[in-house]
């Protein structure tokens, strides 16, 4: 019989990190990054960290993650990167840190 992943597993930190950035959680963004975890970490969709952020509109955690060097570009399992979300939200200050035009 097979162990049960451990909390640090891929799947689990992709899964926390992508919380903590859908939740503005942003020292907890940090703390996570700063355990190892990949910051365009992906789960089954796709979707990253920066995705939740954008989606949940937390201009902070955008910009954390954009700091440690998160790539705004990565498209999840529909082809949608965090620009063309922001594009779609039309929120002026996502669009500013992703560099969408107005």
């Amino acid at each position: 019989m097979e162990a049960a992943a451990g909390p640090t597993s891929a799947a689990t930190r992709a899964a926390r990190l992508r919380a903590a950035a859908a939740g503005g959680r942003t020292a907890e963004l940090s703390a996570l990054l700063a355990q190892g975890a990949p910051v365009d970490a992906s789960e089954e969709d796709g979707q990253t960290a920066l995705m939740a952020a954008v989606q949940a509109n937390q201009p902070a955690a955008v910009a954390l993650l954009l700091r440690r060097g998160a790539d705004p570009d990565l498209k999840d399992r529909a082809g949608r990167s965090a620009r063309d979300m922001a594009a779609a939200a039309g929120d002026p200050e996502l669009n500013r840190a992703l560099g969408v035009a107005p």
